[in-house]
């Protein structure tokens, strides 16, 4: 059997965040249909996902030479986002999905350089937390700090590309 995790790996889920395999279990969820499947333990939550079930997003938290590179997209110049909100949020959602740090860095300094520019609407602004959030942890996790240095630092990097007259 090829597992992607072991028990105790750390990994991060695109929306539940940072959270551990805690154990492998035969599981029916499904009337006749037994599966193995990861129990996965996130603060407040536990989510069983099915070993061969590669859609799920969740994947072994970054290596830390990859927060360098990350480093630089924050503080790089903002992708210019569409002003059609919902080609906007495809377009976000599917970034969002490709799973990587990079990634979730790239949509986190966007949307915060869009947000520079206009007002977000409350969907956007709780879009862009939940991604901070799971940045956050995931970020705070490699590095062996805290959230709230985590954030910091990241909210710092994200000033650092901000244009000095705040247009994109």
């Amino acid at each position: 059997m090829n597992l992607r995790f072991k028990v105790g790996d750390r990994v991060i889920h695109p929306w539940y965040g940072l959270g551990q395999v805690t154990r492998l279990a035969l599981k029916q969820f499904v009337d006749g249909e037994k599966r193995l499947f990861y129990e996965i333990f996130f603060p407040g939550s536990t989510l069983w996902i099915p070993l061969n079930l590669s859609t799920s997003g969740i994947r072994k938290l970054s290596a830390k030479t990859e927060i360098a590179s990350c480093r630089l997209v924050l503080k790089s110049p903002a992708k210019l986002l569409g002003d059609n909100f919902h080609l906007r949020q495809v377009a976000l959602n599917e970034h969002i999905k490709e799973g990587t740090l990079s990634a979730r860095c790239e949509v986190v300094r966007d949307l915060t350089a869009y947000g520079w520019q206009k007002p977000l609407s409350g969907t956007i602004t709780t879009l862009l937390q939940a991604i901070k959030e799971v940045l956050y942890q995931e970020w705070a996790a490699i590095e062996g700090i805290t959230l709230v240095e985590a954030a910091t630092e990241i909210q710092i990097l994200l000033e650092k590309g901000k244009p000095s007259n705040g247009n994109r």
